[in-house]
């Protein structure tokens, strides 16, 4: 049977108390006496009651991250660099995925309302999503990843959308000549899927260049939906300077494989490109152009705000911006600048 701390107490001739104290606040007792109490310990080896201890100091040295999904590489990397920053600031990460069709809502109602979790990081993804009514009103510290909410005062890490997707559509215009860009996004309603399609339209724009509707497809960010759509898009779409732009690299490889199995060559026939340079842009053949997102540098800065915001709860909010990088490879069909 394993030790309990009545047997350490005994052991260790002091009071149930005073080995709680050595454990949970250890500087209320004088060294003589912590000293026998945390040999005690050793020698049974008593393992301390994690959720009491919590109880003991409202305290789980537990925080979340509650992410729209769990599949795929740019949520793997978040999830990564969100760990390793726990890790480090003494925390255990617990993940778990959220959307709307899962009713998102609850989910966070019910962490604040039944959890000893010390705070939450969230990534919201949608406009519409009910996770931002619930965090509205939270009274647990919480940090938001990919956005802002309007009308409450939190903590948040947001990548530079326009800024990566502007240079990745300056670079197909002016370095490339593009003459017509076609646009696959995620979700209409989604935050990422609006941020970069704002761009490809602004730059469009800029350059004098028609904004055609019939050239914006919205879809899931799925590589099987981009490539459906490949299948039947690919040989209207190619052309000399024609390209895809897609807003992440999966439905890219997805128009890739499509434009592939349609006999088409890229980017000779119809160029392609991407964002997030997630690994699947450096295995694909050609290599994708892509815009580069710190997915990992991501969930730790989340994590490192909600850390700090747990240690100071009245300091004042913080907003980190990262930059996003254009990376040139082969699929655009020109070569970066030396």
């Amino acid at each position: 049977m394993p030790a309990s701390i009545a047997d350490v107490a005994k052991l260790a001739r002091v009071s149930i108390s005073t080995v709680s104290r050595v454990i949970n606040r250890r500087e209320l007792v004088n060294e003589t006496t912590r000293s026998r109490v945390e040999a005690a310990i050793k020698k049974l080896g008593y393992q301390p009651n994690a959720f009491a201890r919590g109880l003991m100091l409202r305290k789980s040295e537990i925080v979340a991250l509650v992410l729209p999904d769990l599949h795929g590489e740019f949520y793997s990397e978040i999830i990564r660099g969100a760990n390793l920053q726990a890790r480090q600031s003494g925390y255990n990460l617990i993940v778990s995925s959220a959307h709307e069709s899962a009713d998102s809502h609850s989910l966070l109602r019910a962490i604040q309302q039944r959890s000893l979790l010390d705070g939450v990081a969230v990534m919201v993804a949608e406009l519409r999503d009910r996770i931002q009514e619930t965090l509205a009103t939270a009274r647990m510290p919480y940090v938001v990843l990919d956005a802002e909410l309007d009308g409450a005062v939190h903590d948040s890490v947001v990548i530079d959308q326009k800024q990566g997707a502007v240079a990745m559509m300056r670079h197909l215009l002016e370095r490339c000549g593009a003459q017509r860009i076609i646009f696959v996004g995620g979700p209409a309603t989604n935050v990422d899927t609006i941020a970069r399609l704002r761009a490809y339209k602004e730059v469009l724009m800029r350059s004098n260049v028609p904004v055609v509707p019939n050239d914006i497809h919205y879809l899931d960010y799925q590589y099987e939906t981009a490539f459906r759509l490949g299948t039947e898009r690919v040989r209207a779409w190619a052309g000399p300077r024609h390209c895809v732009f897609a807003a992440n690299d999966e439905m890219a490889s997805g128009i890739v494989a499509a434009a592939t199995a349609a006999g088409l060559a890229v980017p000779q026939d119809l160029a392609v490109v991407g964002f997030d340079d997630t690994r699947i842009a450096r295995m694909m053949r050609p290599p994708l152009t892509t815009v580069r997102v710190p997915m990992a540098k991501m969930g730790a800065r989340a994590i490192e705000l909600l850390c700090q915001r747990i240690a100071d709860p009245q300091r004042p909010p913080t907003r980190v911006t990262l930059e996003a990088e254009l990376i040139v490879r082969e699929s655009c069909g020109c070569r970066p600048v030396q």
